[in-house]
């Protein structure tokens, strides 16, 4: 838990960082800066891992640092785990409705294990603010070393 508020505090350092280098950014106004959404995930551990297949949701909050890199932070919740994590998002390329990305970050199942993750999915435009959001992402759990795979599909919403 102290690795997880240790990389929030320093994406917060981050962040304030970066919001005085954007204000004199022009592109920078035409951007949504925070983003939030929610859905529903699915946990597939594999290895010596202390955690075990399930299902649930997550929440998460972004806020946009640039054109191409989100700070984020998200809880989940699955049956009897829960998790926070703190990490980033980068937007690879973009067509006009379809914005595949990377993740990456660090992610702590409470009591369970924790470890780095990285991942990729794809956001698929409504319209300018409402999108699907997929993502499948890997953790290297560290304490019982061992994978942990989730997929996750949710809706999120940019302003």
């Amino acid at each position: 838990m102290k690795r997880i508020v240790a990389a929030i505090s320093a994406m917060a350092a981050l962040c304030c960082a970066a919001e005085v280098a954007w204000e004199e950014d022009e592109y920078a106004m035409e951007l949504e800066r925070w983003s939030a959404g929610a859905g529903a995930t699915l946990l597939l551990p594999q290895g010596g891992s202390r955690l075990r297949r399930a299902g649930g949701a997550e929440a998460r909050v972004g806020w946009c640092l640039s054109e191409f890199w989100t700070a984020e932070v998200s809880a989940a919740w699955c049956e009897d785990m829960c998790a926070v994590s703190g990490g980033f998002l980068w937007l690879w390329w973009g067509y006009e409705r379809l914005d595949p990305f990377f993740t990456f970050g660090l992610r702590d199942w409470i009591d369970r294990d924790c470890g780095p993750y990285g991942g990729a999915g794809a956001f698929w435009h409504i319209d300018d603010h409402w999108s699907l959001r997929f993502d499948a992402s890997a953790m290297y759990a560290l304490e019982h070393p061992g994978m942990a795979y989730s997929l996750s599909l949710g809706v999120q919403r940019s302003w």
